[in-house]
């Protein structure tokens, strides 16, 4: 993984390129969302989504680790309020399982690598 030297280039970080196939993703599956819903939770979720990777890019823009690390902190905030999102509109069944569920497991996912990247900050 790609940490201590390119931590201030948010493109070449692993964690931006899986929040933003999240967020592309995320964009996908609101779509399918009933029209009386796309306003209402498909907005919330498309907001949180777009939160996860601009709060890395701007914590990375930041120039300055803690500052940085504050960031992470807030994408991951975005990364659990997406989650809840998408597991309402499992219980609403307004999404397929199978796709909710691959979501929400990548999400874990960017949610670990974020607390792994903000302790390495920590610790420098």
């Amino acid at each position: 993984m790609l940490y201590f030297c390119v931590v201030h280039n948010y493109r070449r970080l692993q964690i931006y390129e899986l929040s933003l196939s999240i967020a592309q993703d995320t964009y996908q599956l609101t779509q399918q969302l009933p029209r009386s819903e796309k306003w209402n939770i498909g907005q919330q979720m498309n907001r949180s989504a777009l939160s996860i990777f601009s709060n890395i890019a701007e914590g990375a823009g930041r120039g300055d680790d803690r500052d940085f690390a504050r960031f992470l902190r807030m994408a991951r905030g975005s990364a659990c309020e997406l989650q809840a999102q998408v597991d309402l509109g499992t219980r609403l069944d307004f999404f397929e399982d199978e796709r909710a569920c691959s979501l929400r497991d990548r999400i874990e996912r960017v949610k670990a690598s974020i607390t792994n990247l903000e302790r390495r900050l920590r610790s420098t």
